[in-house]
């Protein structure tokens, strides 16, 4: 609402023991706040709008300081209600990644911690000793496999904290994200319920805070029945802020920055603000945007006209400012601009907002694919879930930024946040370090997909959820493309569709729409009539891909489902047709949940399938050997992972991203071997599974073991030494997949790999049979650490012989400690089947393996990880904590 000017004007401050009431906010998320609320009066420290991390002024961290307990007792909104005995933690936090302690006596047991359930006995059947270290649980997980037989159910948190000191302030709390159907109370009020667990919502806290002593936030969550295809994790597993201003502020995400002229001479950046005034009084308001590159430097200010703002009232203002000779946005320099915000009442500067924006222009149609600044891109694409393996669901800032960083030199370019918003960290970290996205808002309609998912409240929902996603996530550059959901089977989908797309062109028109696997089944599906670019999944070698190209001509298309097994066709059809922007595969990283799809099937020997040949052996399909889950394709337990990824959970390479990099030419030659399959069978890659196979010539096998390799090569043709000498058979012909297979009998010492591309030598690579573990080793993926609880240090532990060489498949356990300034935050390595503890301070290595995090404590110092193995020589690894 755009309003006027009236009489009485007043600097945004209401009359002493003036509150302005408002109702709580739905949509939510702004940013900051802390346990002593030691906040400034005046609140016009520069912040974040979604786009830049939050400031010391305005916003502050909610996270620290929190109780929990695991249980749903009655009464536990009410301040009164006793939480002496509750866990004191920091969030966010994720109970379903915890370990499940078991009753071990006849009468029940008991726990020695409150906030943990005493679970029946485990299943005696089960191959787990009786008592239980871990978080999963066959008896007690209602999505079974689906969910990595992990446990939901219900779960409170409380914080007790002061008011915020000054007249005149406004509190607004928001969450990130809490999974899920979360009901908030403050000093006994009920603010309101949030379903959705991946979509951020805020509360006015201001109407119901104690001026004069302490109050109580409650947080019931309830993760019950089953509402999810894959690991959700349980709780307030995002980040809490508090946002503490004057009356007169930016609302939540009122800014929104469009480049609508792009070019290196000049550009223009359109800054819209939303004023608002909280106050019992008009204000005279003026904004001032100042722009500045990425270097910090300004480059251009400007002013709206004063105008009045009406108390209780929202003013819009919009203003164009030049960029000359801009830096534009882009995978290869992802330079980002800062709009700062400033609203000033009679002259003062009493709100302020910093927004991160790049300068680039998106065109996506039928004839040119997608042009980023009018240069053809390619998608080289991977669809992400969530969690962070043995972190669970916990989502920290460096945690996201580790995940962009590998996935970009594993090959990719581009993220499909599969099948929900993604935490603002990870869009963050794509701004900065230059990764595509496309930002999917629903995994169901109105039709679920399980009995207690989103689909119950998607038609009250629906409308609030995406409309807060656009408006959190518009100003970020590498978002690219919008997807209004996966795989939606509602008879309704035409007329909903159209619903949802209408709603996000309101908010939005920089960006194209489309349907994940949308128009996988014809060319007439009802999405083609509101989407602007078809999606397909599971289409190798543009199987029913071209000709629903060829009736929608206009249109750019992609792919957002592929299969690991078909990266080459995939990949070969995308380059061959403009049109077809880029495959993104199923899945770029091994996440919790959907177990074992991507178990590496056996066939009969004698098969003969190429790689990703879907059609092997009439009769035989992988969809045989994989059953049903809670609903989906899966192993059964001790499988608690996907492992499909082209990244393992812990954040290692496996076999297909070694064939990615040299079908998309990121390396001239990758060298595998197979692990040696039962007599009468071989190995298939098909479907969500790939080879088994390690980069390793130690093998615990007779020697003449006939062992199959693959080359993996963008070259010609390939040949293979043997002890420096070619053996017979040991040279071929590179066939169209850019893949070299040969049977090479064992012998322990060198195999190389020499490819060729008309007749001149491109690379070479070498494996080598190396000794018996003799030693550990750290390495840690940071040199230093910060007193920020959203820092982590992830440090791979590694077993090597005794010339300091990776025994590649080595298994042996290994013990942490961690002293100083730190903690030991979760262990894990990438065995799909390993159901120990994350928790506990030890892990099995998995090839040769395992990681340790590390979060470091809110002091500065020095926190040194120890690792130690039996009959291994031990190691530690020592990190500065910077304030």
């Amino acid at each position: 609402m755009t309003t006027t000017g009236e009489d009485r004007i007043d600097d945004g401050v209401p009359d002493s023991g003036g509150v302005t009431r408002r109702r709580a906010l739905q949509l939510g998320a702004v940013a900051a706040g802390t346990a002593a609320l030691d906040l400034p009066r005046s609140a016009a420290a520069a912040v974040n709008d979604g786009s830049a991390p939050a400031g010391s002024g305005r916003e502050r961290s909610f996270d620290e300081g929190w109780l929990f307990l695991r249980g749903d007792p009655t009464g536990a909104e009410a301040p009164s209600f006793d939480d002496g005995s509750w866990r004191s933690l920091d969030l966010p936090h994720d109970w379903s990644i915890e370990d499940l302690p078991y009753a071990t006596s006849t009468d029940g047991g008991a726990t020695s911690d409150p906030s943990l359930l005493v679970l029946k006995d485990p299943d005696p059947t089960l191959p787990q000793p009786p008592q239980v270290i871990g978080p999963f649980d066959t008896g007690n997980s209602q999505n079974g496999g689906s969910t990595g037989y992990t446990v939901g159910g219900i779960a409170w948190y409380r914080k007790h904290f002061g008011t915020p000191a000054g007249d005149g302030l406004h509190a607004e709390l928001r969450f990130d994200g809490v999974y899920q159907n979360a009901d908030v109370w403050l000093n006994g009020v009920h603010l309101g319920f949030h379903p959705y667990g991946y979509t951020g919502f805020a509360y006015d806290l201001t109407p119901h805070l104690n001026p004069t002593g302490a109050n109580v936030l409650a947080v019931r969550v309830d993760n019950s029945g089953r509402n999810s295809r894959w690991y959700s994790g349980s709780g307030i597993y995002r980040h809490t802020w508090l946002t503490v201003t004057g009356a007169v502020r930016v609302p939540l995400w009122g800014v929104r920055v469009t480049t609508p002229v792009v070019g290196r001479g000049r550009s223009v950046a359109r800054v819209e603000v939303s004023v608002a005034n909280l106050g019992v009084r008009p204000a005279s308001t003026q904004v001032r945007i100042t722009v500045l590159d990425p270097h910090g430097h300004v480059v251009a200010v400007r002013r709206t006209p004063a105008r009045g703002v009406a108390a209780g009232a929202t003013a819009d203002s919009s203003v164009d400012v030049p960029v000359e000779r801009a830096a534009l946005w882009s995978p290869k320099s992802p330079s980002l601009y800062t709009a700062r915000t400033e609203v000033m009442v009679r002259g003062k500067v009493v709100d302020a907002v910093d927004t991160r924006f790049g300068i680039r222009s998106l065109v996506w149609n039928g004839e040119a694919g997608f042009l980023l600044n009018d240069e053809p891109v390619k998608i080289v694409g991977g669809c992400v879930h969530h969690d962070h393996g043995p972190l669970g669901a916990v989502a920290l800032d460096r945690s996201e930024e580790r995940r962009v960083e590998i996935l970009q030199e594993a090959g990719f370019n581009a993220l499909r946040t599969a099948h929900n918003p993604p935490t603002p960290a990870l869009l963050d970290a794509c701004d900065r370090l230059g990764m595509l996205v496309m930002d999917e808002f629903f995994d169901v309609w109105d039709t679920g997909k399980n009995p207690d998912d989103y689909s119950v409240h998607f038609a009250e929902w629906w409308e609030r959820d995406l409309t807060g996603t656009v408006l959190r996530d518009r100003n970020h550059p590498s978002v690219v493309i919008w997807s209004l959901g996966n795989e939606i089977t509602d008879a309704t989908n035409g007329v909903r569709g159209a619903q949802l797309a209408a709603r996000l062109r309101a908010l939005d028109r920089t960006r194209p729409i489309t349907l994940g696997g949308g128009s996988t089944f014809s060319a007439d599906d009802p999405s083609w009539s509101y989407v602007d670019v078809g999606d397909v999944h599971y289409n190798a070698n543009g199987k029913g891909y071209g000709p629903m190209h060829d009736a929608h001509p206009e249109r750019a298309m992609t792919q957002s489902e592929g299969f690991p097994a078909t990266i080459h066709q995939d990949s070969t059809f995308v380059n061959d047709h403009a049109w077809a922007v880029g495959s993104w595969v199923w899945a770029a990283w091994d996440y919790l949940g959907e177990s074992g799809i991507g178990k590496t099937p056996m066939a009969p020997e004698g098969t003969a399938a190429g790689i990703g040949d879907q059609s092997v052996m009439p009769g035989w399909s992988i969809a045989r050997t994989l059953h049903h889950s809670w609903g989906g394709f899966g192993y059964p337990y001790p499988y608690f992972q996907g492992n499909c990824g082209d990244i393992d959970l812990i954040g290692r390479r496996k076999p297909q991203n070694h064939w990615r990099a040299a079908v998309s030419g990121l390396s001239p030659v990758e060298l595998l071997v197979e692990r040696p399959t039962l007599p009468g069978t071989e190995q298939v890659a098909v479907w969500w599974g790939y080879f088994d196979e390690l980069a390793s010539w130690t093998w615990d096998v007779e020697p003449g073991r006939p062992m199959t390799v693959h080359v993996y090569t963008p070259g010609d043709s390939v040949r293979l030494l043997l002890d420096g000498a070619e053996f017979p058979g040991g040279a071929a012909t590179v066939p169209e997949r850019a893949t070299a297979t040969f049977t090479v009998p064992y012998s322990p010492g060198e195999l190389t790999a020499v490819a060729s591309r008309e007749g001149r030598e491109i690379g070479r690579t070498t494996l080598t049979t190396v000794g018996a573990p003799a030693a550990l080793r750290l390495v840690s993926d940071v040199p230093h650490l910060t007193t920020s609880r959203d820092d982590l240090a992830h440090v791979r532990v590694e077993v090597t012989d005794s010339r300091g060489r990776l025994v590649p498949d080595a298994t042996v356990l290994v013990s942490f400690r961690v002293d100083g300034a730190g903690e030991l935050a979760a262990v894990g390595n990438g065995n799909p089947h390993n159901v120990d503890s994350f928790r506990l301070p030890r892990r099995h290595t998995w090839h040769g393996q395992a990681l340790a995090v590390v979060r470091p404590a809110k002091r500065p110092g020095r926190v040194t990880l120890t690792a130690s193995a039996p009959g291994l020589r031990s190691t530690a690894v020592a990190l500065t904590v910077r304030q």
